[in-house]
């Protein structure tokens, strides 16, 4: 398994918590803050995407 994927999801979800628990306060509904931490997730998950592309043409152009 790979150890930097199993960390990053790791992570993903410890802020996922906070963002849970935030908005469960924020809102008193915990359907609304179970979608915020769902959207957060979603959105986390899309800008790593990015930044993984970025390094790696990154890395293509200082070769």
């Amino acid at each position: 398994m790979n150890w930097k994927f199993i960390i990053s999801w790791a992570v993903k979800f410890a802020l996922a918590t906070v963002v849970y628990n935030f908005a469960a306060k924020l809102t008193n509904s915990l359907w609304w803050a179970f979608v915020m931490a769902l959207g957060f997730l979603i959105i986390i998950a899309i800008l790593e995407s990015y930044v993984i592309d970025w390094i790696e043409k990154w890395k293509e152009k200082r070769q």
